[in-house]
């Protein structure tokens, strides 16, 4: 897809691509401007030349732009400039090859023939999707409730490409929550990693919207669940190159495949309640995760806050102890609905405040949740 300023250009795109023999193309008028606005609410294509002509900044816009791009994009930029410090610039924004106008068909189709050798070193095409894996201090905690509500405003209000991804293949309730049907997919990747590839996800994934997909199984009861940790490490290599996050519900089984799942994880939430059994566990489960890599994040929820009465422990005694929940959610029985957010409430707050955390998008405004201090 082309993103271009001048007839001329266009001309000379158009002539390149039938050269080359390819049909599937798009040029649009309007350059990177118009490339960010069209990025935000549409798929990106696997490879976009963008007119950067008589743009102030033009490297700061190609970061933008970098944000919006799936993982694996190549990126062709065109300018009016002949000027080396924005080249140096362009090629650290990600940008795989930066084009001097008046452009040619020949330099064009040289450029576009080389995109495939050129893009293994470019930083918007090495990108990957981010893994966050949410698992729960102990179990009925919410941590399901949390992973499909923030895959869903990952994938709607962030407009981000979203796989969530149930680990549970036999009681997990993701595609149940959203009223889908599993695929054998998930459990036939897992026993044959080596045949795990982009065309095979795609028709494991069940699709919720046009940018949530779900990966998941409903075996037997009675059927063996186990996978080793090298097919979960294979799998979630392979979505990274296919999503901006793929959100991990893990069991909270100390089995290795979920330990791996956790390890890889750029952030691990832990989810929790306020009782002395789930305080304890939390703990403990922070201490392990910190053991096997520190240097990923991790953030504490506090669940059904409120609901055990005398019998809980306060906020302040959990602090204590070093636990400072990044959110907190009260306790609300009528709260639940079906994921869509709706309405204004703690959980759709909490939800939001999340995902800023995670994707490092500012935060909406007037939060009711409350933030405690490192």
């Amino acid at each position: 897809m082309a993103f271009l300023l001048d007839g001329q250009t266009e001309a000379a795109l158009n002539k390149c691509l039938a050269n080359l023999s390819i049909s599937s193309k798009a040029i649009k008028r309007g350059g990177i401007a118009r490339a960010i606005k069209f990025l935000s609410v549409e798929r990106s294509p696997e490879t976009i030349i963008v007119d950067i002509s008589s743009v102030d900044m033009a490297a700061s816009h190609v970061h933008e732009l970098a944000e919006l791009c799936e993982p694996g994009v190549t990126v062709v930029a065109i300018g009016d400039r002949n000027d080396v410090g924005l080249y140096r610039d362009l090629m650290l924004a990600g940008v795989a090859e930066y084009i001097v106008k008046p452009v040619t068909t020949q330099l064009l189709a040289k450029v576009l023939s080389s995109t495939q050798r050129t893009v293994e070193g470019s930083p918007i095409s090495r990108k990957l999707g981010k893994v966050v894996a949410a698992v729960g201090a102990r179990g009925g905690v919410g941590t399901t409730t949390l992973a499909i509500n923030l895959a869903w405003y990952l994938a709607n209000r962030q407009n981000r490409r979203v796989l969530l991804l149930d680990l549970d293949l036999q009681t997990g309730d993701c595609a149940l929550a959203l009223n889908l049907e599993p695929t054998p997919g998930l459990r036939e990747a897992l026993s044959n990693p080596a045949r795990i590839d982009n065309v095979f996800l795609e028709r494991s994934v069940a699709i919720h919207s046009d940018r949530l997909f779900v990966l998941s199984a409903e075996e037997p009861l009675r059927a063996n669940g186990e996978f080793t940790a090298e097919a979960v490490e294979t799998l979630v290599g392979v979505l990274r190159r296919q999503f901006h996050y793929i959100i991990a519900d893990v069991p909270r089984i100390p089995a290795p495949a979920f330990t791996r799942a956790l390890d890889i994880a750029d952030i691990r939430v832990i989810v929790a309640d306020q009782t002395l059994r789930s305080v304890r566990d939390t703990i403990r489960l922070r201490d392990t995760l910190r053991e096997s890599n520190a240097a990923h994040r991790d953030l504490l929820v506090v669940n059904r806050s409120g609901e055990g009465g005398r019998l809980a422990m306060t906020l302040d005694e959990m602090a204590k102890v070093q636990l400072r929940p990044e959110a907190v959610i009260p306790f609300r029985p009528k709260l639940f609905s079906a994921p869509g957010l709706a309405r204004n409430n703690a959980l759709t707050e909490t939800i939001a405040a999340l995902a800023a955390e995670i994707s490092g998008r500012k935060p909406e405004k007037n939060r009711w949740w409350r933030r405690f201090g490192k």
